[in-house]
């Protein structure tokens, strides 16, 4: 959470710097604003989400508007097609500043009917700039803290709650699966206060949980069971594809898979981000695949005693060629 918090701060404060800059120095303080957001994984993957959501904006009839070319409109129909609009834009400023130093205001001039440069600069900032941090901010809350909300449940998992848990599972293994979900259904809901059901039907068939069905941005999240055996890779490459059926079934972009390791061996995920960072994810046909690893057997021997331990590894040719697995 804390991170979050902190990374809502910075946007806030980008956006801050680029209302009050001099217009002679709007373009360089354009150029530093995106070096940064660049910078931050978090918010570079937020807009190539975005940008999946309306693939054909008409980019050069929304810069024409701004140009004073042709009457300005907003070529969206989504708030993550606006983003992408203006990321688009303030990235090209960006650009032509390193040659241009004029970049910045000239387009705001272009854009605004007002005499003072400067004026015309902070008109520009309000209403085409701010609705892209304002929706860097927004998103940055909300995925921030759904991933907080199941770091927090695999903490809670691994610290505290094993062997109540493995428990419960050795006492219904036919039904062990919905043990930890319904665990994690009951977690998402008191701690992040994301409202789920159990097993909703979807034109795809029936995840494990799905958030908020009632509202606008459902929250997709299944959770699997890996064994190493008959539940091994093969059983999670299909989980990985039913839940981006889902996925496309509710009109979302970004899926979170659970997966419940009930063994002692190290499991290896693949990940499209930068290596080592969590939570690992991987992108097929416009999802993005967040996998949430839980280590819920418990410990027969200390760690000194255990010996080394067998390494499976998923990988991104697994997902993509699951006949194969």
């Amino acid at each position: 959470m804390k991170y979050q918090q902190r990374l809502q701060v910075a946007v806030r404060e980008r956006l801050r710097k680029l209302m009050t800059a001099p217009f002679s120095s709007a373009g360089h303080e354009v150029h530093l604003a995106v070096t940064w957001i660049n910078s931050q994984p978090a918010l570079t993957g937020l807009l190539e989400e975005a940008a999946r959501a309306e693939p054909d904006l008409d980019y050069d009839r929304f810069r024409a508007g701004l140009d004073g070319d042709m009457q300005f409109i907003w070529c969206s129909r989504t708030e993550e097609g606006r983003a992408t609009l203006i990321w688009r834009l303030i990235q090209d400023t960006a650009k032509d500043e390193a040659a241009n130093p004029s970049s910045g205001w000239r387009i705001a001039s272009g854009y605004s009917n007002k005499r003072n440069i400067q004026d015309s600069w902070r008109e520009f900032a309000e209403d085409i700039l701010q609705p892209f941090f304002d929706y860097l901010s927004e998103r940055v809350g909300a995925e921030s803290s759904i991933l907080h909300t199941l770091e927090r449940y695999r903490t809670r998992i691994e610290w505290f709650d094993r062997d109540e848990l493995h428990t419960r599972f050795e006492a219904d293994r036919p039904n062990g699966e919905e043990v930890y979900n319904l665990d994690l259904q009951r977690f998402l809901f008191l701690e992040g206060d994301h409202i789920t059901h159990a097993k909703p039907r979807s034109a795809s068939g029936e995840a494990d949980l799905i958030g908020d069905l009632d509202g606008r941005d459902p929250l997709v999240c299944d959770g699997k069971i890996f064994d190493g055996q008959g539940r091994g890779k093969g059983y999670l490459v299909k989980g990985v594809h039913q839940i981006i059926k889902y996925a496309h079934d509710y009109g979302q972009h970004t899926a979170y898979l659970v997966i419940y390791n009930i063994t002692d061996k190290l499991l290896d995920l693949p990940t499209d981000g930068t290596p080592g960072a969590w939570p690992p994810y991987t992108e097929l046909t416009g999802v993005r695949v967040y996998f949430i690893h839980v280590r819920v057997l418990p410990p027969t021997t200390t760690a000194s005693k255990a010996g080394k331990a067998t390494r499976v590894t998923l990988t991104k040719d697994d997902l993509t060629n699951p006949d194969t697995t």
